[in-house]
């Protein structure tokens, strides 16, 4: 099992409200391979964010 980052897994959790969506990795975690979290959120940033 890995852990990636949610935004690259699809999810649009980034500071602009978008992901930068990386294919292989959306596959990893749809298909139950990988978890996908985002440190920023857990942290308790707020989405979208000033930059």
């Amino acid at each position: 099992m890995y852990l990636v980052s949610a935004c690259l897994a699809g999810i649009n959790c980034r500071y602009d409200g978008k992901s930068t969506i990386d294919l292989k990795l959306e596959e990893l975690v749809r298909n139950g391979k990988a978890i996908a979290i985002c440190p920023e959120v857990i942290a308790g940033l707020k989405i979208p964010r000033d930059s």
